[in-house]
């Protein structure tokens, strides 16, 4: 890497060293001499002690330098150390000051220490990257020249890799959260933060290094990954309570380390956790399945369920979950589908327009001793942890042991959702088997007036009890859905039991029916339900 004075500066600093830079920050470094009036050599570091008047200041500044950076003090010094003045040249010039005078010779050693360590973590940089790292590894390499904590989330809030200290350094409170990084999950409420972070979310357009502040006041510094102009992934070091910015120099070191991370990113694309899923055989084989109407081979899907552990004789679920509105979905859908995987561990979550699938063998996720029962709770009880943290709503799908009906069965999902946000707009869930008569009923009318279709006997009685004031049609409804139990019916209608048997000899004489016709009854009883009754 090019070596710049910031970067000495903040190496020296790093030491233990107080220093304090003047002149241009972005000067070339090569090698280390002593400071002498005159002229002086590109990419060279000059030494002097802090009783030497410099004779720079009448220099003009150099055209595109970047003026005086302002660097953070240090504050846990070793004693001992010398103050003196270091002068770079080439694009301009830089002084860093120590706490006590010392001669040339110390202060050339001092920068030259700097330099080497500075020579040294490049070449581990570099040498990582021949031998094909883990993200994770590289990522420790940077903590060890990098003073913050720093994480990498791609742009769906997958953590691709972070430093150790990463999570107990932003969420001290947060015990689980140092190994959260190894598990590509990102801490459920820290995730919620940012997708309500706006300033973070519209960070993705910057190109370079950027700060902004979380929602619980804390700053950050930020790299952004791009791929042909395409926001890839984010680099992000969090700085210590109450500080505002990086030492120049670091910024600098952030971009070698950065640059580094780029190409690991390129090389591991696609190969980082739950984004690489969304690619295997068993999440596109589901994903067609259910979303495109090509008939479904069964020869290939047991072929491809079968490496995977499963079979078409499985007993399944499938949810469907919308969102509401405000959500970044662009940022957190896979971030999300992650989280229902790992909820479920045999199951896959995809991404459908603006809302998720999520498909789950309960067969291979029950743990030793559970029933289809047990686990089709567990399912549930996952999703509505989930519900409740990202403000969504869920359909879910009656169990089924056959794959190559699995598309009917997200119709099912389909469907509760549709029809239970319109009955129980309140709930955050619905299965379809509390929503399978309304479904029935909505397709019996199909457009037509439920008045037209309903059983002519109904008719007539409600007609009756319209013009004479009596309650004919509520009677005989009542007393088939407590199937034709004069004493129960009786009892719900608060009548005695002479009262409602001369009721229902009133209801013979009016209308002509067979409830012993089980089609009648049937006929009868949906006619009720499309009536509202």
């Amino acid at each position: 890497m090019n070596i710049r004075a910031a970067m000495v500066e903040y190496a020296l600093a790093q030491s233990g060293v107080e220093v304090n830079l003047v002149g241009d920050p972005d000067s070339k470094v090569e090698r280390v001499s002593v400071y002498s009036p005159g002229s002086y050599e590109p990419g060279v570091l000059y030494v002097a002690d802090s009783s030497v008047e410099l004779a720079i200041q009448s220099e003009e500044k150099p055209k595109g330098g970047k003026g005086k950076a302002k660097g953070s003090k240090n504050k846990s010094k070793k004693a001992g150390k010398s103050k003196g003045k270091v002068i770079a040249s080439d694009a301009g010039f830089a002084v860093v000051q120590w706490k006590q005078v010392a001669s040339p010779i110390e202060l050339v050693e001092a920068a030259y220490q700097a330099l080497r360590r500075l020579d040294a973590w490049d070449a581990s940089l570099k040498d990582a990257l021949i031998r094909g790292t883990t993200l994770d590894e590289f990522m420790g390499l940077g903590r060890s020249m990098l003073s913050c904590p720093l994480a990498y989330f791609d742009r769906n809030l997958i953590v691709l890799a972070a430093s150790n200290d990463y999570w107990s350094e932003t969420d001290p409170m947060n015990n689980a959260a140092d190994d959260a990084h190894v598990e590509g999950q990102m801490p459920i409420d820290r995730a919620v933060d940012l997708v309500e972070d706006d300033d973070y979310l519209n960070a993705a357009k910057i190109e370079g290094g950027f700060y902004y502040e979380d929602t619980r006041n804390r700053m950050y510094y930020g790299v952004n990954t791009f791929d042909g102009g395409e926001y890839l992934a984010r680099l992000v070091l969090a700085l210590p309570e109450g500080k505002k910015h990086l030492h120049r120099g670091e910024e600098q070191l952030v971009d070698v380390f950065h640059a580094g991370l780029e190409i690991l990113h390129a090389r591991y694309a696609g190969h980082a956790g739950v984004a690489t899923s969304q690619n295997d055989s068993l999440h596109v084989l589901v994903r067609q399945s259910l979303l495109e109407d090509a008939p479904l081979v069964l020869d290939e899907a047991d072929s491809i369920l079968a490496s995977y552990g499963w079979s078409c004789d499985d007993e399944y679920l499938v949810a469907k979950v919308v969102f509401f509105e405000g959500v970044h979905w662009d940022t957190v859908s896979l971030y999300l589908c992650g989280l229902f995987e790992r909820a479920m561990s045999a199951s896959c979550a995809f991404p459908a327009e603006q809302q998720i699938v999520w498909f789950a063998n309960l067969s291979k996720s029950a743990a030793s001793g559970e029933t289809t029962k047990d686990v089709e709770q567990r399912f549930v009880n996952a999703l509505i942890e989930m519900l409740r943290n990202y403000a969504c709503k869920a359909g879910i799908s009656d169990v089924f042991a056959q794959f190559g009906a699995m598309r009917g069965y997200y119709l099912e999902a389909e469907q509760a959702l549709a029809l239970g946000q319109v009955r129980d707009p309140h709930y955050w869930y619905y299965r379809f088997s509390d929503y399978a008569l309304d479904y029935l009923l909505a397709r019996c009318s199909d457009g037509i007036s439920p008045d037209q279709i309903c059983h002519p006997a109904l008719a007539r009685l409600i007609a009756h009890d319209r013009d004479n004031a009596t309650e004919y049609a509520r009677t005989l409804v009542c007393f088939l859905r407590n199937s034709q139990n004069t004493t129960h019916a009786a009892n719900e209608l608060f009548i005695h039991r002479t009262s409602f048997m001369r009721r229902m000899s009133q209801i013979e004489s009016l209308v002509d029916i067979d409830l012993g016709d089980a089609d009648q009854v049937l006929y009868l009883l949906l006619s009720a339900k499309l009536l509202g009754m």
